[in-house]
């Protein structure tokens, strides 16, 4: 099998070249990613990352989290990674981003990725991928806020499900 490629891009998202996946872990380059924030009923679908991640093992998540491949779309990786990892079928781009979604960027030592992320309302069974996910949960903001100040989330998931609520807390103003 191939080696996994990825678009390397710069703030705006604009193309610089294509990297390995590998490349671009170990030299934290800057490329895109996908959120899409799984909510039921005012809950929320956390997941428990497996320890053999290579970024943030063991640490919660909020939904689903997928790195866009070399000439994907936001959009396309959201809804592959949702098969993936959860067995979630049947998302469109439309859906997607007609509901709740904006944009985040996220810098560290050891990840460098521009975000989008969607909100999926789905109140259907998920089937999450073992070698991806050792649990999920679903649970209200106020539990979820609980375990970010523990420490026990990932920096990307606690950027986004804080920018998702700021964003619908907006909307509701309106």
């Amino acid at each position: 099998m191939a080696e996994e490629m990825v678009d390397i891009v710069d703030d705006n998202n604009k193309f610089i070249r294509k990297a390995t996946r590998k490349e671009m872990r170990q030299k934290a380059l800057l490329h895109k990613c996908a959120i899409v924030i799984i909510v039921n009923e005012k809950k929320f679908l956390v997941q428990k990352r497996q320890e053999s991640k290579d970024i943030h093992p063991g640490k919660w998540d909020i939904g689903m989290g997928e790195t866009v491949r070399s000439g994907e779309s936001f959009e396309a990786a959201a809804i592959r990674g949702l098969a993936e990892e959860f067995g979630i079928t049947g998302v469109s781009k439309i859906q997607l981003m007609r509901g709740t979604n904006f944009a985040l960027k996220y810098r560290s030592e050891q990840d460098n990725a521009n975000y989008k992320a969607y909100e999926l309302l789905h109140s259907r069974n998920v089937n999450p991928q073992p070698e991806e996910i050792d649990e999920i949960k679903f649970l209200v903001a106020e539990d979820v806020k609980k375990i970010i100040s523990a420490g026990q989330f990932t920096p990307t998931g606690e950027i986004a499900f804080n920018k998702y609520l700021e964003t619908k807390n907006e909307h509701a103003l309106r």
